[in-house]
């Protein structure tokens, strides 16, 4: 019974060792969505990034560098209201837990000019740096827009 225990316990830790570093990026995107929701995504953005980010998401050329990301939040504020939502599906990290990605769904909500509702939803690919104090942070982001439906 003692053997039975023991082998547990260590395939518990073993289990526990290899989820560490994707359950860490995992919850990073989770903390980093909901101070989206709670501060705007621009600020939540600038929060979660490294120095050298690099910012891919189809509607405008790519943004290279934390700097130039401030540059253009600046030059174009979230909309009034509008609330951009994530979910991370999964996650995946090199052996050593220094870098990974994890990837997902989002949800932007506004209004338009007339008030209309609006409702656009995509999918992400988020690309995760450990840094020295062990936090993550995001050195890499790609979003995509869904197709509208007919």
């Amino acid at each position: 019974m003692l053997g039975k225990f023991i082998v547990g316990a260590v395939l518990l830790v073993s289990t526990a060792a290899i989820a560490g570093p994707k359950e860490d990026m995992m919850a990073a995107d989770r903390a980093f969505a909901k101070m989206s929701l709670e501060k705007g995504a621009h600020a939540a953005f600038l929060a979660y990034m490294t120095d050298d980010v690099r910012l891919f998401d189809g509607d405008h050329p790519p943004i290279i560098g934390k700097k130039a990301a401030e540059a253009y939040y600046a030059k174009n504020p979230n909309p009034a209201g509008s609330k951009l939502d994530w979910k991370p599906v999964d996650a995946d990290a090199s052996a050593a837990g220094d870098f990974g990605y994890t990837h997902g769904t989002w949800v932007f909500t506004a209004k338009d000019e007339k008030g209309k509702d609006i409702k656009v939803t995509g999918y992400y690919v988020t690309g995760w740096k450990r840094q020295a104090d062990g936090a993550y942070k995001f050195n890499l982001d790609i979003g995509g827009t869904d197709k509208p439906k007919q």
